[in-house]
């Protein structure tokens, strides 16, 4: 009773993990070369999805065990997953990334995040110091008291 849903189980987790790749692969530098794998993932998905559900829903006697030609969608899906990997190494070989150009951009990014908070840290020690010249240099009132006020608290 399991080999019947051994293939098209079997076929359709190999294409879910061919669009799960394809998926990440979307959201890469060359996500544009992935729209057609992915599309073609789907399409390969689908029929294999319709015979386990078939299978899973009509009780469809035990078969004996599979001949070459019923291993076909199986190999066909190990294939296509190994062509996906296949093609995910070859353009990371043949698509170069100009790393001069992506550290000058982290560099120019990092400089002026540093010089953002020197010139916040900068202005927050003038704020300080100005407070400090208002309040450092202060005169002395004479005379805010009464003259009997000062005696009692000098006799004290």
């Amino acid at each position: 009773m399991v080999e019947i849903y051994l293939l098209p189980l079997g076929c359709l987790l190999l294409n879910f993990l061919a669009f799960a790749a394809c998926l990440r692969f979307l959201f890469s530098r060359q996500g544009l070369y992935w729209i057609i794998p992915l599309a073609l993932t789907l399409f390969m998905a689908w029929p294999h999805a319709l015979t386990l559900y078939q299978v899973a829903s009509a009780g469809a006697p035990v078969p004996s065990p599979y001949a070459y030609l019923e291993l076909q969608p199986l190999i066909l899906s190990l294939l296509w997953y190994a062509m996906i990997v296949t093609f995910h190494y070859a353009l990371k070989k043949t698509i170069r990334v100009n790393l001069y150009a992506e550290q000058v951009k982290k560099n120019l990014h990092e400089v002026r995040y540093l010089e953002a908070g020197d010139e916040g840290e900068r202005l927050r020690r003038e704020r300080r110091w100005r407070t400090h010249l208002v309040n450092r240099a202060t005169p002395v009132r004479l005379g805010l008291y009464p003259s009997g006020w000062v005696d009692l608290f000098d006799e004290a």
